[in-house]
């Protein structure tokens, strides 16, 4: 009879030298209410003393069975097994109840869950980040309390307020109302709450609200007694509460799958216990200390890479729509095209794409050993300070600024305004290449290393690539096919007079702001990210002397 979550109990049936036996272990809150008389006393004090060890407890339990009862027990489980419609499931644990009643005690093991390597420092590395830990268990309240500290979940100034043994809502709002008034302003608090108070207060909006405010109050929370769909819901709660909040799951059982689907993430451990997390997960790991460079390598540098990546992308298509605008606006919008049509077809597919993808992929500001040293870096994400308004609307008042220059420079010093003249298209084909040459410059500019090979042979090849396209369009029968007006217009971009100045003035005095507004950030104003490269680049912090957590194999 096979343990599930509801149940939380095993039980197996055995024929011994004629007598029929049914063995039931499982956790002491079910039990209880099935061994005849109870559990006795001397056995209920020392589950309490093996759950303060850290130990994990269950109850043994036996009855001999006669053999006319097993027989119809047999024959009702059979026949509840061959059911096909929404009942089954029901009549089988009716069936399998019967069989569990009555049990006499037989004993208590207790086991000792050992923790993984590394463990208490991956915690403490956690929650230096900034981030809330909640520990969602099925364990005693007294086991997971020890094991939370021996962790470093709860340090020895932790104040800790508990919220446990509620029989009604009333009781568990009255609890969760005091604990709040506990914890009050403390900088290290943590919360302990029991399953049979999470399932009175759940159902009550304003006990949800509370463990919600506890939870963020707390540095650290603990919820014992926890059944998966209870996880799921507490899981639930705090992503309905704020959902700006993301929420990281991290499971290695069967029992963690609802939690794991209910995260933002879900971080499945490959262990001992299944494959069944590692399957649902979104991202799998082998032991749990591997969660640090998880956050704070990986996590930390893609948070910065998509913030880049996307306002860049905006950013340099607005940058070509604005130089676009110049135009319209000077033509007094009829409906003439500022650029060249397989020029702006292009821009996206061969300029100004392709290689952010190489740029960002391999530009990595600080070496692993350091970035997992100093977790107050990772805050960059939680706190929205890569990906803002403010930040958006810097970039696109750079690309209107970008833009403008880009097409006024080359159409003042070279330009026309009749439509149909070569120099017009000198100058439009002269404010293209400084659009091109702006955005891939600025893209240089935003990286963390600037100066480094997968940051400049990728915007070379960009810019390689631009100046073959145009020698196609201009010097080849299927440019001239698709392209009349570019017919040697490369050509004249050397003969007309300034045209070839236009394209070496315009990027500089377009990213001067840029420089001059980053370079005041970086010397008056430095991130923890540049302060932190600095030291390193002066020698006075060294990855050879970090402490790194080894990759994940």
């Amino acid at each position: 009879l096979q343990f599930t979550r509801d149940r939380k109990r095993m039980s197996v049936i055995v024929r011994c030298s004629g007598r029929s036996w049914c063995i039931t272990k499982g956790a002491d809150s079910v039990m209880a209410c099935r061994i005849a008389g109870g559990l006795p006393e001397p056995a209920d004090a020392d589950i309490l003393k093996f759950s303060r060890a850290g130990l994990r407890t269950l109850v043994v339990a036996s009855r001999e069975l006669d053999g006319a009862f097993l027989d119809e027990w047999l024959s009702a489980f059979h026949h509840a097994r061959g059911i096909l419609d929404e009942s089954k499931e029901q009549k089988i644990a009716e069936v399998v109840s019967r069989m569990e009643q009555d049990l006499q005690f037989v004993g208590i093991t207790a086991v000792e869950d050992r923790l993984q390597e590394g463990v208490p420092q991956a915690i403490d590395t956690i929650k230096r980040t900034g981030a809330r830990v909640w520990v969602l268990t099925g364990d005693k309240t007294e086991t997971a309390v020890n094991i939370a500290t021996s962790c470093a979940l709860f340090g020895e100034g932790t104040r800790l307020a508990y919220v446990v043994d509620c029989t009604t809502i009333e009781q568990a709002q009255e609890s969760l109302e005091r604990a709040q008034r506990k914890i009050g302003d403390a900088r290290d608090s943590g919360l302990v709450i029991d399953g049979g108070t999470l399932l009175l207060a759940l159902a009550d909006d304003r006990c949800r609200r509370l463990i919600y405010e506890l939870g963020i109050a707390s540095r650290s929370c603990i919820c014992s007694r926890m059944s998966p769909m209870q996880k799921f819901q507490i899981v639930q709660l705090v992503r309905e509460a704020d959902p700006k909040r993301v929420a990281l799951t991290v499971g290695d059982g069967a029992n963690d799958v609802p939690m794991l689907l209910g995260g933002n993430v879900g971080v499945g451990i490959r262990g001992r216990e299944g494959v069944a997390a590692v399957q649902v997960c979104d991202v799998a790991i082998t032991q749990f200390r591997f969660l640090v460079p998880l956050l704070l390598c990986h996590g930390r540098r893609s948070y910065r890479r998509v913030a880049l990546f996307f306002c860049y992308y905006l950013y340099k298509n607005l940058t070509l729509l604005v130089a676009d605008l110049a135009w319209m606006h000077w033509d007094g919008f009829a409906a003439h095209i500022a650029f060249p049509e397989y020029l702006s077809i292009a821009f996206n597919a061969f300029f100004t794409s392709w290689h952010i993808l190489l740029v960002l992929g391999f530009d990595r500001d600080l070496p692993d050993a350091i970035s997992n040293l100093h977790p107050e870096l990772y805050r960059v994400g939680p706190q929205n300070e890569l990906f803002n308004a403010w930040v958006f609307g810097e970039w696109m008042l750079y690309a209107l600024e970008h833009g403008l220059v880009a097409w006024l420079v080359p159409f003042a010093m070279v330009g026309d305004s009749e439509w149909t003249s070569r120099r017009f298209w000198v100058s439009s084909t002269c404010a293209f290449t400084n659009v091109v040459h702006i955005c891939c410059l600025k893209l240089v500019m935003a990286s963390e290393n600037p100066l480094s090979q997968m940051t400049l042979l990728p915007t070379l090849g960009a810019w390689i690539m631009y100046v073959c396209y145009l020698w196609g369009l201009c010097y080849t029968p299927l440019g001239w096919n698709v392209q009349p007006t570019m017919r040697y217009i490369a050509e004249e971009i050397f003969t007309v007079g300034g045209a070839i100045t236009t394209i070496m003035i315009a990027p500089p005095l377009a990213l001067s702001l840029d420089f001059v507004v980053r370079t005041i950030r970086r010397y008056k104003y430095p991130s923890a990210l540049q302060t932190l490269r600095a030291k390193l680049r002066d020698g006075r912090v060294s990855p050879q002397t970090a402490t790194c957590y080894k990759s994940d194999p």
